[in-house]
């Protein structure tokens, strides 16, 4: 275990996640980044990780509030944190099983793929027009990959037989 000095929580949420959550951290993330006097591109990088991060844990968990207790008990969270030079961009949230297949298939794709074969993902993901069942063509993960220092980090936690906890972890420079 690292002691504080060596994690630098800039964010911390836990709760229900909407539009305007998201706004709220925004906003957070923007006044810590001006006290530390980060660089405009590494702050782009983090915020680009951080709305697409938050935008899908919403989709995966706005149908889920009122529907089960595993939400209550397992709420979204999302921290970003420095250590040791790095950003530690931590996600959690609740994800019906059904929904993991599709999502860690596109996440081992994305984690076989080098710079020039994310970006020619991402162009042919723009141009073909296909869009999933939640609302996206996968444009969000595509980008959160082509920012990552390292390669993606995740699980599955199993719960039940509907639920599991996904941990979704991303690097940043």
């Amino acid at each position: 275990m690292q002691s504080d000095t060596d994690n630098d929580f800039i964010l911390r949420f836990s709760g229900n996640i909407r539009y305007d959550t998201i706004g709220n951290l925004i906003h957070e993330l923007k006044e810590k980044v001006f006290e530390m006097g980060l660089k405009t591109t590494l702050y782009k990088k983090i915020l680009l990780v951080m709305i697409e991060s938050l935008e899908n844990m919403m989709k995966y968990t706005a149908h889920l509030t009122g529907k089960d207790n595993q939400y209550k008990i397992h709420h979204p969270s999302f921290t970003i944190q420095k250590t040791n030079g790095k950003f530690l961009i931590n996600c959690s949230n609740l994800i019906e099983n059904k929904d993991i297949q599709p999502l860690e298939s596109k996440l081992n794709i994305l984690n076989n793929l080098d710079n020039h074969g994310l970006k020619e993902l991402y162009k042919s993901t723009i141009t073909n027009g296909q869009f999933s069942h939640k609302g996206g063509a996968g444009l969000g993960l595509i980008e959160i990959a082509k920012v990552s220092s390292e390669k993606l980090q995740y699980v599955f936690e199993p719960l039940n037989d509907h639920y599991s906890v996904f941990r979704f972890i991303i690097i940043i420079e």
